[in-house]
């Protein structure tokens, strides 16, 4: 018989479903597991020893866990981005960021870093900066990954950039100048300022959100938001539902 452990433990809820008449299964982040299935039972007839209890709310829990599902017997809320009902664009946001996360994010050494990494976007959702948070989390997540591209030098001719565009191709991971490329495919043309703005975010961390240099969030772009997506997508082989209601909703 599996021998369940006692834990005691802060996360943050990522995503929701009901499960049967009464029960509901939550994806919560946590520093130490990265993201765990966790059931309440019994959710939807009593409130004993549960705070209200939804996504997007950091919360100390207390749980059973065995290997794959952790059973959750007391929550506690602990703070909360956003007010309830969720502003639909910060929630649709949000699911996004919660995708990468489950979908593309390793379950790996990187717990810890993911973990600040959702405060900190999701902090910027709640601020209606959520263009750059996207985009951050995006570059914090390719990095993690392994696989955010080479942007110093052409990979044909490797000299140093210059002032002209540049396209992004997706199999070789990095830059080829416009008078190098002969890729068709699978390649996205960035401009010197989609260059510059992701080589600083990719090269700083955010740690106080209140001294985010004003023209920096001015700069996040929605056009470098869906080019970086397609990249993702390659590379990942995921696609992000949360995604298509984001983009049809700017229509």
């Amino acid at each position: 018989m599996e021998k369940k452990k006692y834990l005691n433990f802060e996360g943050i809820t990522i995503s929701s479903r009901d499960y049967g008449e009464y029960d509901k299964i939550f994806n919560i982040l946590t520093e130490d597991e990265g993201v765990v299935t966790c059931i309440l039972k019994r959710i939807k007839k009593t409130n004993q020893n549960y705070d209200s209890i939804d996504i997007f709310q950091k919360m100390e829990f207390k749980a059973s866990a065995r290997e794959n599902l952790w059973l959750i017997y007391e929550a506690k809320n602990k703070y909360s981005w956003f007010e309830r009902p969720i502003n639909l664009n910060k929630l649709i946001s949000s699911n996004i960021i919660a995708e990468l996360c489950i979908k593309v994010n390793s379950i790996n050494e990187n717990n810890r870093y993911v973990y600040n990494l959702i405060n900190i976007c999701l902090y910027l959702i709640a601020e209606n900066h959520i263009i750059f948070s996207l985009i951050y989390f995006q570059i914090k997540i390719l990095l993690s990954e392994g696989i955010f591209p080479e942007l110093n030098n052409c990979l044909v001719c490797n000299n140093e950039l210059k002032p002209l565009n540049y396209y992004l191709v997706f199999e070789n991971g990095g830059l080829i100048c416009s008078e190098c490329i002969t890729v068709k495919n699978n390649r996205i043309l960035l401009s010197e300022n989609d260059i510059r703005f992701l080589k600083y975010l990719s090269k700083n961390e955010i740690l106080n959100v209140s001294k985010i240099n004003t023209k920096l969030l001015e700069n996040a772009d929605i056009q470098l938001y869906k080019k970086l997506s397609e990249y993702i997508k390659y590379h990942t082989n995921q696609e992000l539902k949360s995604e298509k209601i984001f983009f049809s909703s700017l229509n």
